[in-house]
């Protein structure tokens, strides 16, 4: 069976928002999978059959992230200047590294080995932040001291793909999109409440893998 680069699923996830990439014959379908309802997460495709309890070891691949195609654009700091690509970089690789962190943290905690070669009984991850829109950007370069206000810190969306690491082939296919909290007016937002917010959809995301992995061996995660 051919795997599919997840490449494709960011890349179709990134033009639509929330979510309208997941179409019946589309990428996410590729190599048989098929559509699924799965609690808890927005759009699934899984292979017909398949199951996780092989799997007791996991070899994550690096996060990536991608902001919204129009929020350089859009989201204005300082006197109306644009977000610098510095800035953005440091955005980028600040979420990464919080989502690989609460991944290692839960997949540990659930007795899952991380590792880096693939095996039998090794499951590969691909996961990906796409669609991030930041609303109150806070501290950034040049901006100490700057008060930032608006009625949500934003959102952002999962896109994750589990494939036989041995193999190549795709297993599962995951879509998920987050919202932060929201308010009725307009809230000052720091950058404390922006990365409660990431961590808390990290987090979840997170606990959601570990499950399936649990639930595909029996056993009652908590």
């Amino acid at each position: 069976m051919k795997q599919i680069s997840i490449a494709l699923l960011l890349a179709s996830a990134m033009l639509f928002a929330p979510f309208a990439a997941a179409q019946e014959g589309s990428a996410w379908a590729e190599g048989g999978l098929q559509k699924v309802q799965v609690p808890g997460l927005d759009v699934v495709y899984a292979r017909p059959g398949a199951t996780l309890a092989a799997y007791t070891k996991v070899m994550l691949a690096p996060v990536s992230v991608s902001f919204h195609k129009d929020w350089a654009k859009t989201v204005k700091v300082g006197t109306n200047r644009q977000i610098s690509p510095s800035d953005q970089q440091r955005i980028r690789d600040k979420l990464a590294k919080l989502v690989q962190e609460e991944l290692v943290k839960e997949l540990n905690a659930g007795g899952y080995q991380i590792v880096t070669t693939p095996g039998d009984d090794v499951l590969g991850v691909e996961a990906a932040i796409v669609n991030l829109y930041v609303r109150a950007p806070a501290n950034l370069t040049g901006q100490s001291g700057k008060d930032f206000y608006a009625v949500t810190a934003g959102e952002m969306s999962l896109v994750i793909q589990l494939n036989d690491s041995a193999s190549g082939d795709a297993i599962v296919r995951a879509f998920d999109n987050f919202k932060a909290t929201e308010y009725t007016n307009p809230e000052r937002i720091t950058h404390v409440d922006n990365e409660a917010e990431a961590r808390s959809a990290a987090t979840q995301w997170a606990k959601r893998l570990r499950m399936a992995l649990d639930k595909a061996k029996g056993v009652n995660s908590k």
